[in-house]
């Protein structure tokens, strides 16, 4: 949220200083500050548009990777041992690591918007015991 309102401001400012410049000394630097504020806007809009509308998707792939995790971790807690228990405990905390940044960034007012808050809240930790 915070970066795209700085690539506002920057546009708006940008403008500002080429529309007002009294002297001619900042009309082209103004030019530049608007030009690079509204090319980093689009980009950023393009992102959060971009992301949000593949968070069904997203929510979708997290689901079955939490549930294929969760019968692995059952299978060996269990007698029955095919599986490195080593590469289960590995994935899952790879799994919970995922977890941890994607609720992190979500909470961050600098990347709010970027990353959609149905899909952290979708997520959750497999506990290890």
């Amino acid at each position: 949220m915070i970066i795209t309102i700085i690539f506002v401001l920057m546009t708006i400012i940008g403008l500002a200083m080429y529309k007002f410049d009294k002297y001619g000394d900042y009309d082209i630097i103004g030019m530049l500050i608007s030009t690079f504020g509204t090319i980093a806007l689009i980009v950023c809009i393009g992102l959060i548009v971009g992301i949000h509308v593949t968070a069904p998707k997203r929510i979708q792939l997290n689901k079955i990777d939490y549930e294929g995790l969760c019968k692995r971790y059952e299978t060996i807690k269990s007698d029955y041992e095919d599986v490195s228990k080593s590469q289960v405990i590995a994935d899952i905390t790879a799994w919970n690591m995922r977890v941890y940044n994607t609720k992190y960034w979500t909470e961050n007012p600098w990347t709010n918007w970027f990353n959609p808050k149905d899909i952290a809240d979708n997520m959750d930790y497999i506990p290890l015991e």
